[in-house]
């Protein structure tokens, strides 16, 4: 099979499409052909990342050779003692981050894992997007955001961001996205009650407080969004920040009782829970992928390329 192979850490030139060995499926597993798949900013972090990373992928080189967590496609064949899906089956869902990925032909998944059967009239495009909404949902439900809570999502037009907009609204919370002039029209389309322009002014003196301050792409810091958040209000990132800066913070802020910083990451085992919810909000017209551009496999270092300029809206198929 055709895949996407990474033997090194570097620039997207280091990533070669050469012929893969096809998984076979075993017990309890699922092959599937791989339809769509996508490019993030976590597979460019792998792909160059910093000191506490390569705790994470490997001290030298990736300990996986083929990045890709979200993928759609049809079952080609399944192991011995899989119940819930059969060959033809179309299905999405997430590859377990410490196995290879979905940027390749084929990938194989156990039935166990976080895979579900599409949502009828979906598109493979439409479904890879689970990674993005699943950073986001974790945040979301470890707080028990909803009804009477005020949330402020930066960077509210990327993966994670556009996914925690319509995911905030669906659990009834007044929803403000900050976001660059050519995108506002995009947030309020997903629900946002409020749409800021971030290149207006400081988003930060807009002379309102919120009880959570979503923080989606990692460019504006705690100590720049601070006056945003009520006393008690809960500051989420999505990753620990530059040189780890976010850890001594989130240690601080349990001890000192004032604001919380928090970078939440899904609990073990919850993503197959987690691809049947994103499946059953898509079937209740809750979520939907936005999509940016789309890239054949020949063509994925351009995609990663472009994903490590920071400037993609929703996801990079």
């Amino acid at each position: 099979m055709k895949a996407a192979v990474i033997t090194r850490y570097g620039s997207p030139d280091v990533i070669k499409i050469l012929d893969a060995p096809k998984p076979a499926p075993g017990v309890g597993e699922v092959l599937i052909r791989v339809h769509a798949t996508t490019v993030s900013r976590t597979d460019c972090g792998e792909l160059r990342p910093r000191i506490i990373g390569r705790l994470i992928f490997g001290l030298r080189r990736p300990r996986r050779t083929i990045f890709g967590m979200d993928f759609a496609g049809v079952v080609e064949a399944v192991g011995a003692e899989v119940m819930s899906f059969k060959p033809g089956d179309r299905v999405f869902g997430m590859c377990p981050s410490r196995s290879n990925g979905a940027q390749a032909e084929y990938v194989c998944i156990a039935e166990r894992a976080s895979i579900a059967i599409m949502p009828a009239n979906t598109h493979f495009d439409e479904a890879v997007a689970c990674e993005g909404a699943f950073y986001a949902n974790s945040g979301l439900r470890k707080f028990h955001v909803g009804p009477g809570h005020k949330i402020l999502i930066y960077g509210a037009s990327g993966a994670i961001g556009s996914a925690a907009v319509q995911l905030a609204k669906a659990y009834g919370a007044e929803v403000t996205a900050v976001v660059a002039t050519q995108h506002l029209e995009l947030v309020k389309s997903l629900g946002a009650d409020r749409a800021i322009d971030y290149t207006a002014g400081d988003f930060t003196r807009i002379g309102e407080t919120f009880d959570f301050v979503f923080e989606a792409v990692g460019k504006a810091s705690f100590f720049r969004c601070r006056r945003l958040l009520k006393p008690k209000g809960t500051f989420m990132a999505t990753d620990v920040g530059p040189w780890g800066q976010y850890l001594p913070l989130m240690i601080w802020s349990s001890i000192a009782k004032n604001n919380r910083v928090l970078v939440p990451l899904p609990p073990r085992g919850s993503g197959h829970a987690f691809v049947e919810f994103l499946k059953a909000r898509m079937e209740a017209g809750q979520f939907r992928a936005v999509i940016d551009r789309r890239y054949s496999l020949d063509e994925i270092a351009d995609a990663y390329c472009y994903v490590e300029t920071g400037q993609k809206v929703g996801i990079v198929v």
